[in-house]
């Protein structure tokens, strides 16, 4: 009997957000990033998972435990429209939660890790919530609000 491995195959990393136009007020959303596309990556084409990497920055150190939210909003969902709502200030309305990452109680660089599922999404528009009490400094600190986003799959190998 073949002994089989699990291993995870990585695609190629999209910069969806690299924004540092302004700050990104408390509890509020970020303009639209730069769309994610899950069906081009040549490795991992259609990947049900993502690692997404975020850097951002505070002047005023964020409540230990606080988050910066991913949120979406799908496209071609029928093969050609793109859903329709997306966030405003505070609101979600009709964006699609993927996933937090937890900001620590400091000041300046926070670069933090997470996975989302991809499942079933073949692209997207991402938004940003700053879901800490303090404002994101994207516009005057050592980073700008950057999220990368790699799909991948894990698979078996003999």
């Amino acid at each position: 009997m073949a002994d089989y491995k699990p291993k995870q195959f990585f695609g190629t990393a999209q910069t969806v957000f690299n924004y540092s136009s302004a700050d990104i007020t408390a509890g509020n959303f970020s303009p639209a990033g730069t769309d994610f596309d899950n069906t081009t990556d040549g490795s991992v084409p259609y990947a049900d998972r993502a690692m997404c990497m975020l850097e951002c920055d505070y002047a005023s150190a964020p409540t230990e435990g606080q988050t910066v939210d991913l949120y979406a909003l799908m496209l071609n969902i029928d093969g050609t429209d793109d859903e329709t709502d997306a966030p405003s200030g505070t609101a979600a309305n009709g964006a699609h939660y993927l996933g937090s990452w937890t900001l620590d109680n400091s000041t300046g660089l926070q670069r933090r890790w997470m996975v989302c599922s991809l499942e079933g999404i073949t692209a997207f528009t991402p938004y940003a919530r700053n879901g800490s009490s303090t404002d994101m400094d994207c516009n005057g600190g050592t980073s700008a609000l950057v999220v990368k986003i790699t799909p991948f799959v894990v698979g078996a190998v003999g």
